[in-house]
């Protein structure tokens, strides 16, 4: 990775015309614009975080315009620097909205010229070599050899069907290859045999190559002058550095300015991309099969050395690295037995230290497998070498890939176990669970963001800006400046809503008779409640945290209510919400069931949306490994985790919740906390004080 280019620039008044004149433009052309202050606010602190290399954090509640705030800066700051704007988001609903409506209309607008792509992992498109190959036109691929099967089952007469008729929509040009937009339904079965994943993609030495649709579409994204992404592609790109194929996959970091549109789900993303784990005993399994793939590599190659071994010293590193994950396996009985009633058995390593014991075998592991690292690294790079047109050659570069992955993931996370953690930094999070067949997985992982993206992002990227409708708590962005690790030069601003709150909406919490924490009372409590206050003529959503209480106050609820009551997973969530507003349009009432999903990025406008109804305060339950940890190491050094971590994230929680409820200047209804502990534990009226400014019916 390259070091941050750090060349002075500046704000010119010729980039700040290109954007005045962007904006006017926007403004005269865009039926039912309104000017609002606080888009007018964020265009600025964007302008300056992208002009001029730096860093800007922007909180924009609903109504604001967050997309064309940033389009509006972001497009002529990037024409006139040469540099790509790359926006990248949390789900893929806000990638389909900003590609194919928001970029699209904000370019008509304002009259400016540049072109759009959208960049996805390379699963979501048709892989032609493997789609051919689905329907037996060239041999099934297999692991590491013709008699080792890579699929569970053969596909059935029904999949082959589809996988040729997928073949030929994108022959034809009637289809590009994205499976997200594929003509016809595509089961996770199918999917997973036509898709590659990039151990097992040739790029372009496959022969199929000049009809690849990953190809194609990534040739797009590096020719294009905007470029929407996810959080995920994001990091994975910047912690790789290069494509397959020698190039950047989105943008080298220091020709990127980035803007991280749902930017309160990067610190989740980056922890994924820092976090490792290993399938015990299936990769003992696994890498005991390595010898077929290491005796074809050899004669492929027609070399006496590979990776500095013999091919017998080769056969011997697997088989040694295999013999030691089934003694590891063996060893973990003597400091974990889990107990046969356990639900879902997890041995956790207090503050993140490993049984003394477990040192020297971890010690030997890693360095095992960093000379299998190594011999892999050094076959597949001699075997790409090859003639591309031999189907077999071909077949065992594909394997090789998949055997390097393998072994990458195994020294990952070794290397993640044997680390030794930074004094006054939080410590990895390291933890073993056991597969419902019995067999362990192992897994490490950062408990904070902060480092993985001061390593990718703010000590590489050009300049970035980071926004959402929930950064904060209350406008407070300490706590998430030290998750994420933000700079301490960067532009932090919390807009105003542009909405008039106070007159539009209520924040009710009702004296209820019992806390959360009940079980057996709360979810009857919750249902009185919901069949005596709800407004059951229009529409309303209710938010749990826990599928079981939700469950259980819908069984709860009178049957001649529970005929209007929509409960998420008990159909697939789009026909649920079309069906709601299809209710609430007709005025036959409708409530929404829903967990944390439905909490966020719902837009019910108007009569669909009149209360929210959150059963509790969503704290982070402190029983996951990561939190777990991070907790220990707050208490160790005298700090308090609960006000460090459970009340920041519930203030976050909260907020996105209550921001289903006003989503356009003439919403009005109410949000009703079923929680107590607001009214009488001490960090209630913080709580209260932070959520948005509604007009508050407390008590």
């Amino acid at each position: 990775m390259t070091e941050k280019v750090e060349a002075p620039r500046a704000l010119t008044e010729e980039v700040k015309t290109a954007i005045r004149d962007a904006y006017a433009k926007l403004q005269a052309n865009t039926p039912g614009f309104s000017t609002r202050r606080s888009q007018s606010q964020m265009i600025g602190v964007v302008s300056r975080a992208l002009a001029t290399g730096g860093v800007g954090v922007v909180e924009a509640p609903t109504g604001v315009g967050k997309s064309l705030g940033y389009l509006t800066a972001g497009v002529p700051i990037a024409l006139a620097s040469k540099k790509k704007l790359v926006v990248s988001t949390g789900t893929v609903a806000l990638q389909s909205q900003l590609v194919e409506r928001d970029i699209p209309n904000f370019l008509k607008a304002t009259g400016l010229q540049a072109t759009v792509a959208l960049a996805k992992g390379r699963t979501r498109y048709l892989c032609t070599r493997n789609a051919a190959e689905a329907q037996g036109e060239g041999a099934q691929d297999s692991m590491f050899g013709d008699d080792v099967p890579l699929y569970d089952r053969p596909l059935a007469p029904i999949e082959m069907d589809v996988a040729g008729r997928l073949m030929r929509a994108f022959t034809e040009g009637r289809w590009n290859g994205d499976l997200d937009n594929a003509p016809e339904a595509v089961t996770p079965g199918l999917r997973l045999r036509i898709t590659t994943p990039a151990s097992g993609c040739a790029g372009r030495r496959c022969a199929y190559s000049t009809q690849c649709p990953v190809l194609r579409a990534r040739n797009e994204v590096r020719e294009a002058q905007i470029v929407v992404t996810n959080h995920a592609l994001l990091l994975s790109a910047l912690s790789i550095g290069e494509s397959d194929n020698g190039q950047p996959l989105i943008a080298p970091p220091g020709d990127m300015l980035l803007v991280l549109d749902e930017g309160h789900h990067i610190g989740n993303v980056a922890i994924d991309q820092g976090a490792a784990s290993l399938p015990l005993e299936d990769m003992a399994r696994r890498t005991g099969r390595l010898q077929i793939v290491i005796a074809g590599a050899y004669r492929a190659v027609d070399k006496d050395k590979l990776g500095n071994l013999l091919p017998n010293e080769a056969i011997e590193a697997a088989a040694r690295v295999s013999r030691l994950l089934k003694a590891f396996a063996d060893g973990i009985a003597q400091v974990w037995t889990p107990a046969p009633d356990e639900r879902e058995p997890l041995w956790r390593a207090a503050n993140g230290r490993l049984p003394e014991a477990w040192k020297q075998p971890i010690e030997e592991l890693a360095d095992e497998t960093r000379t299998l690292l190594n011999w892999a690294t050094a076959a597949a790079a001699q075997v790409a070498k090859g003639k591309p047109e031999d189907a077999g050659h071909e077949r065992l570069q594909r394997s090789l890939g998949m055997a390097l992955e393998m072994i990458q993931q195994q020294y990952d996370l070794w290397a993640g176990w044997r680390r030794e953690d930074k004094e006054g930094q939080p410590p990895m999070a390291r933890w073993i669970t056991l597969t419902r067949d019995g067999e362990h997985v192992l897994h490490c992982s950062p408990v904070s963001a902060a480092m993985v993206l001061r390593k990718l992002l703010w000590d590489e990227v050009d300049s970035v800006v980071m926004t959402s409708a929930t950064l904060t708590g209350g406008g407070d962005f300490q706590a998430l400046a030290i998750d994420n690790g933000i700079p301490e030069e960067a532009e932090m601003v919390s807009l105003a809503s542009p909405f008039d709150l106070a007159n539009q909406a209520q924040l009710v919490v009702p004296p209820f008779p019992v806390t959360p924490d009940d079980r057996e009372r709360h979810p009857k409590e919750v249902a009185k409640y919901l069949a005596a206050e709800l407004d059951w003529d229009k529409g309303s959503i209710v938010l749990f945290t826990s599928r079981w209480k939700m469950e259980k106050v819908a069984e709860l609820m009178p049957a001649t209510l529970r005929k209007k009551v929509l409960v998420q997973g008990e159909g697939a969530k789009q026909k649920m919400i079309d069906e709601h507003l299809r209710r609430t349009a007709a005025g036959e009432g409708s409530v929404l069931f829903g967990l944390n999903s439905f909490g966020e990025g719902l837009d019910l406008p108007g009569e669909a949306c009149t209360t929210v109804v959150i059963t509790q305060v969503p704290f982070a339950v402190p029983t996951d490994p990561q939190t777990s940890t991070l907790s220990e190491w707050f208490e160790s050094r005298g700090l308090n985790s609960f006000n460090l971590i459970a009340i920041p994230h519930a203030l976050r929680t909260l907020t996105q919740f209550a921001g289903r409820l006003i989503r356009t200047s003439t919403d009005t209804g109410r949000v009703v906390i079923l929680d107590s502990r607001l009214l009488t534990r001490r960090y209630g009226k913080r709580i209260i004080d932070a959520l948005p400014p509604f007009r508050r019916v407390i008590g």
